[in-house]
C-alpha cells in the first residue's frame, strides 16, 4: 500500500481549489483533482506532476464523488477532502425561476452534500479518521443585494459541516468550513473587468476592507491544509473566516484624521 496520505479536492481546476491543490500536494499528499472543465483540469494535474489523479464531472452527481473516492484510495491512504466547487449569481427574487436558482443550488448545496457523504461513509465504513474542509464564504452570515440563492446554499453548508462535525465526532472524523471574503481569483478579476468602471470597482470593493486589500487564495489554501492537520486535531464543526475583518467592522470613519470622543 502506497505510504502517502491522498485528498479529494472538488472545483480544483482554478481559483481557491487549484490554490488548495497546490498546497496540499506540496504537503506532501497526493491529490484526486476534481471539475468540470477537463482542460484546466489537464493543466492543473500537469502543474502539480506526479501522485496526481484527475475526474472530470459535475459534483451535483454523486457517481462524480465514487469516481473521486476511487482515484483517491487508489493514489494511497484517504484522509483529507475539500468540497470546494461552486458558482454564484446574482438574481432578484421576484423574477427568480426554477432555472436560475437549479445551477446553483446543485453546484454548492448538492455538490458540497454529496461529497460530504462520500468522505463520512467511507472513513466510517472502515473505521478509520478522516477531515473534511467545505468552503463557504462570508455570504454565508451577512447579505449582499440579489444573491438570496447564493447565500442560502452558503449558509446551509455551514450548517451542514456543523452537523458532520458533531455526529462523528466520536468516530474521529472532523468537519470544518473555511469561508473566503474578497479573494483574488479569476472568477473575481472577471468580476471586477465587467463592472462600468473596473478600477472604481476593484477600490470600492478594496476600501471597504480593513485589510486594506483583496485576500490571495494561497492565504485560503494555507488555512485549509492547517484544519486538514493533526495540528487541528480538537477543532471541528467550526467555520473560519477569511476575509481581512470584511465581516468584522461595522464601518469606518469618513475622516480618519478626525479626533474621536475620549
Amino acid at each position: 500500500m502506497s505510504a502517502l496520505n491522498s485528498a479529494v479536492v472538488t472545483g480544483a481546476a482554478s481559483g481557491i481549489g487549484r490554490a488548495i491543490a497546490t498546497r496540499l500536494h506540496q504537503d506532501g499528499r497526493a491529490v484526486v483533482l476534481v471539475d468540470v472543465d477537463p482542460d484546466a483540469l489537464s493543466t492543473a494535474a500537469a502543474e502539480l506532476g506526479a501522485a496526481v489523479a484527475t475526474v472530470v464531472g459535475d459534483v451535483a452527481d454523486p457517481s462524480t464523488h465514487h469516481h473521486a473516492l476511487a482515484a483517491a484510495v487508489e493514489l494511497g491512504h484517504l484522509d483529507a477532502w475539500v468540497n470546494c466547487a461552486g458558482i454564484t449569481r446574482s438574481h432578484p427574487l421576484p423574477t427568480l425561476s426554477p432555472a436560475d436558482a437549479g445551477p446553483i443550488i446543485d453546484a454548492n448545496l448538492y455538490g458540497t452534500l454529496w461529497g460530504t457523504r462520500t468522505a463520512v461513509a467511507h472513513w466510517v465504513g472502515c473505521a478509520e479518521p478522516g477531515a473534511i474542509v467545505n468552503i463557504s464564504s462570508v455570504h454565508g452570515r451577512r447579505a449582499y443585494p440579489d444573491h438570496a440563492v447564493y447565500e442560502m446554499t452558503k449558509a446551509a453548508i455551514e450548517a451542514l459541516t456543523r452537523n458532520v462535525g458533531v455526529s462523528y465526532a466520536a468516530a474521529r472524523i472532523r468537519a470544518n468550513a473555511v469561508a473566503p471574503g474578497a479573494i483574488r481569483t479569476p472568477a473575481l478579476d472577471d468580476s471586477i473587468a465587467s463592472a462600468v468602471d473596473p478600477v472604481a470597482a476593484a477600490a470600492e470593493l478594496t476600501e471597504f476592507i480593513p485589510a486594506g486589500r483583496l485576500g490571495d487564495s494561497a492565504e485560503v489554501a494555507a488555512v485549509v491544509a492547517f484544519l486538514l492537520s493533526d495540528q487541528a486535531s480538537y477543532l471541528t464543526a467550526q467555520t473560519i473566516v477569511v476575509d481581512g475583518a470584511m465581516t468584522a467592522h461595522i464601518g469606518f470613519d469618513p475622516d480618519p484624521n478626525a479626533k474621536r470622543p475620549q
